[in-house]
């Protein structure tokens, strides 16, 4: 049986597609809300990875105990493609990405059934140039 480790790193180097190991029942708590079900989870890795078609997370750390894992690392892209928010379209700014991420998982098995993701919203835009001068 994999550990906690495994199912991140396996999670990590998927990019949201559909060998990503969440749990037919996920939750994804990230600082834009909470998503449940692992469609829905996704759908919402779906839009980042159309924003940034060069997105790559780098794993600084990560630590496991049983089931639970935190890890801390970068996240690197260039917003080429649309980002979709609530708030509307975001057309490409050709902006290059640098923003430190960390989160707290638990998994079951060679499932992931939970994330908890932290980075700052503000670096974020800020790095896209769309906060107001």
């Amino acid at each position: 049986m994999p550990d906690a480790k495994d199912v991140i790193l396996k999670h990590i180097a998927s990019h949201g597609d559909h060998a990503d190991p969440w749990a037919a029942d996920a939750e994804l708590v990230a600082p834009q809300g909470r998503i449940e079900g692992r469609d829905n989870v996704l759908a919402f890795l779906g839009v980042f990875h159309e924003a940034f078609p060069d997105l790559r997370l780098e794993v600084k750390q990560l630590l496991a105990d049983g089931p639970a894992a935190a890890a801390e690392g970068i996240i690197t892209g260039t917003h080429n493609g649309v980002l979709h928010t609530p708030d509307g379209d975001v057309a490409p700014t050709g902006q290059a990405l640098e923003l430190r991420w960390s989160a707290v998982y638990l998994t079951d098995g060679e499932t992931l059934k939970s994330e908890h993701l932290f980075f700052d919203q503000m670096d974020f835009l800020g790095q896209l140039g769309l906060l107001p001068g």
